[in-house]
């Protein structure tokens, strides 16, 4: 009896004994893996943050500040009365040097070999925004850009969009770094929100006679993950103050669009020759209401042109004015696999004063 005892005993012994072990093994796995997803997410929190911290190069030339040095700039127009501006948006530049980029460096590079102009606007989300991809390179993206468009010494401007501030650096590190090219033009007014907001005035005959407005329609509520903001009161009032104190039609660009675009898509008489998507692609920015509200009985406003949208090209007259939105015109940016990136061309003639005579809009592929 006792050796039976004995045995059971023991073997009751080696039984508790190895639960522990398993125990302890389990609680040693756990712990492995816990210091391995706290390591893990440390290392890529400390990436994350230092992405959306990431500041322009230090070897800077400008300063942003440098901005406010002007709120306007004037050409004359040439004796034909026409004024060119080649409309270049969402390219979505990821580093300059990939093959999308390659093949949207040689696709710009056709066009503006064959489409003389007289003013260059690159209307936002030049650069890819949000994304954790190690070989991303923002100046990389900007420099190859900058490079080709300023060879051609022709004037141009750069309009914030939604991405060009969502990681290494601000618009504001953005439009420094491209103050050091010899064409390149910008300007804002203190006191007001965004951070490019200036005019652009066309003399002809030596009489100021249309106006290009350059807005900044600013980019999320929160960087890269929140919902899309929208053009502040401080900014239309900037605007309807410029247009009163000018008192001629006024073209205004900037990146996102309005509520008026889908009512203008909707109601409004189409650009004929001008290619256009079938179906309003994306659903409006509802706090944008303040603009179109502000600015609807305006009579100088002629034209507002915009980006943005990943789809289709549309030009529409609607309410005294035409509403134009530019596809994309880059391979980086997402799009129909049917679109072909392209850029848009409007040529606006300073000596009509019937609108829908001004404009003559034209989609340029390569």
């Amino acid at each position: 009896m006792r050796y039976i005892i004995g045995n059971s005993i023991r073997k009751n012994t080696m039984i508790i004994g190895d639960d522990a072990m398993n125990k302890k093994n389990i609680i040693k796995a756990i712990a492995v893996v816990l210091a391995v997803v706290i390591v893990c997410g440390g290392a890529f929190g400390g990436y994350v943050l230092y992405r959306f911290n990431f500041n322009a190069p230090k070897d800077l030339v400008h300063s942003y500040e440098e901005i406010y040095n002007q709120n306007s700039i004037t050409y004359d127009v040439g004796d034909d009365g026409k004024f060119t501006v080649l409309k270049i948006n969402d390219t979505h530049f990821f580093n300059g040097t990939c093959e999308n980029d390659k093949k949207t460096i040689t696709d710009l590079k056709v066009i503006l070999d064959k489409t003389p102009c007289d003013f260059i606007v690159a209307n936002g989300d030049i650069v890819d925004g949000f994304n954790l991809v190690s070989d991303y390179d923002k100046y990389g993206g900007l420099k190859v850009f900058a490079d080709l468009v300023d060879s051609y010494n022709i004037p141009w401007t750069f309009i914030p969009g939604n991405n060009d501030s969502e990681f290494d650096g601000e618009n504001e590190d953005v439009i420094a770094y491209l103050m050091q090219y010899e064409n390149f033009v910008c300007g804002n007014e203190k006191d007001v929100d965004g951070d490019m907001q200036f005019f652009v005035d066309l003399e002809y005959e030596g009489k100021l006679a249309h106006s290009l407005a350059i807005m900044d329609s600013n980019a999320r509520t929160i960087k890269a993950i929140g919902k899309y903001d929208y053009i502040k009161e401080s900014q239309i009032n900037w605007l309807l103050d410029g247009i009163e104190s000018r008192k001629v039609k006024t073209s205004v660009f900037f990146h996102m669009n309005t509520p008026a675009f889908k009512d203008a898509f909707e109601k409004g008489e189409a650009y004929e020759g001008f290619p256009s998507a079938y179906v309003y692609a994306l659903d409006t920015i509802t706090e944008n209401k303040l603009f179109d509200e502000m600015t609807a009985d305006n009579e100088y406003i002629s034209l507002i042109s915009i980006g943005h949208v990943h789809s289709n090209n549309m030009c529409h007259f609607y309410n005294g004015r035409f509403y134009q939105l530019s596809s994309v015109s880059g391979y980086s940016a997402s799009h129909p696999d049917d679109l072909i990136p392209s850029c848009t061309l409007t040529v606006i003639d300073v000596t009509q004063e019937n609108t829908k005579e001004m404009y003559h809009f034209e989609k340029i592929e390569a």
